[in-house]
């Protein structure tokens, strides 16, 4: 898992060079393809930001091209910050062709694939769990380790 961590890691940081985004950016990014349009203040709870950070991170991420400000179409005095077309293509010719692993999960039967399944979420509320934990709840280490 660890191993499996890392590889990802180092696959996000090379992605994130070559889009011209830091960390923090490629990780909004990804929030915004995961969840889809939100507003700033959803957006910084997510990252863990303040909203001035995440003001500074949507206007350094709208400059590159990469998220648009839009009009809710439920409330149009709401802003929605969303992906751009070029950032999907973008991301979808450095990630490449999801393909590969799609057929890799075909390998699985339906048990094995909720086996992996049941994991995985249990992996991921264990991490958001520890980051609670550690943190703040705005994603500001705290406890005897920070100076």
């Amino acid at each position: 898992m660890r191993a499996a961590q890392v590889a990802v890691a180092a696959r996000d940081q090379a992605i994130g060079e070559l889009l011209g985004v830091n960390a923090t950016d490629h990780r909004c990014l990804d929030l915004l393809d995961q969840r889809g349009p939100m507003t700033a203040s959803t957006l910084a709870a997510a990252l863990g930001l303040t909203r001035s950070a995440t003001t500074t991170v949507i206007d350094r991420l709208q400059a590159l091209g990469y998220v648009r400000r839009a009009s809710s179409a439920q409330d149009r005095r709401q802003v929605l910050v969303e992906l751009t077309p070029l950032l999907r293509r973008r991301a979808g010719e450095l990630y490449g062709d999801q393909g590969e692993v799609q057929a890799a999960l075909e390998r699985y039967s339906d048990a094995e694939l909720t086996l992996l399944l049941e994991f995985v979420r249990w992996d991921r509320d264990f991490n958001e769990r520890r980051v609670r934990d550690l943190t703040d709840g705005r994603g500001r280490a705290t406890g005897p380790t920070t100076r």
